[in-house]
């Protein structure tokens, strides 16, 4: 089943990251064929990373758990705050075969849904993918986030290729689920390829 594993680093810790870069690399070597996208969340101009983002493959949440404990930016210190959930995707794409165009840059979209909001996401469900299935050249991956029993969905995830930010909240704010404030808790950010993971041309 895949995961949505989202990783906030703790403030002023840009030189234990850098400490700690090369183990990190290292470690999600380890995991190639079962990660579908990963890398990090940045600032605006990109001059400072935030965070760590990557939907993978794992058997089960105790698996998914254990790869964060054992995630040297973890054991370093680096990282102490994480969101978990298990993750469906609605298109196919991986970071081996994501449409992106060149000069383009990337952003992360992590939204949770205010508690019951199932019907609303159901009422509008049909005009959220047709909005979707409109732009699809821009969005590289995308799909709800779920309960731990898989059975309902409770955010959406959105990795996206676009000219700049501006586009990118440009086509978040258009989407008819984040219209209808769904969500409880926003997250955009640029967002950039993991260096082990960007190993092909745009």
């Amino acid at each position: 089943m895949h995961f949505s594993i989202l990783i906030h680093d703790e403030p002023d810790s840009a030189a234990l990251r850098d400490e700690h870069r090369t183990a990190h690399l290292d470690y999600l070597k380890g995991f190639d064929d079962q990660t579908l996208f990963a890398g990090p969340f940045t600032s605006d101009d990109e001059g400072a990373d935030l965070g760590s983002f990557r939907l993978i493959d794992f058997p089960d949440r105790a698996a998914a758990e254990q790869h964060i404990a054992d995630e040297p930016y973890v054991i370093g210190g680096v990282q102490k705050r994480w969101q978990i959930h298990r993750w469906r995707g609605s298109v196919p794409h991986t970071w081996r075969d994501c449409p992106r165009t060149e000069g383009n840059i990337q952003a992360l979209f992590h939204g949770v849904d205010h508690p019951a909001s199932m019907a609303t996401r159901t009422e509008l469900r049909d005009a959220h993918e047709a909005y979707l299935d409109d732009h699809g050249g821009q969005v590289m991956a995308r799909g709800p986030l779920l309960n731990d029993e898989g059975s309902e969905s409770v955010g959406s995830i959105w990795l996206l290729d676009v000219p700049d930010l501006d586009a990118g909240r440009a086509l978040l704010e258009g989407d008819p689920f984040y219209k209808s404030g769904i969500y409880k808790d926003v997250l955009f950010h640029r967002w950039r390829f993991g260096r082990v993971f960007d190993r092909f041309k745009v």
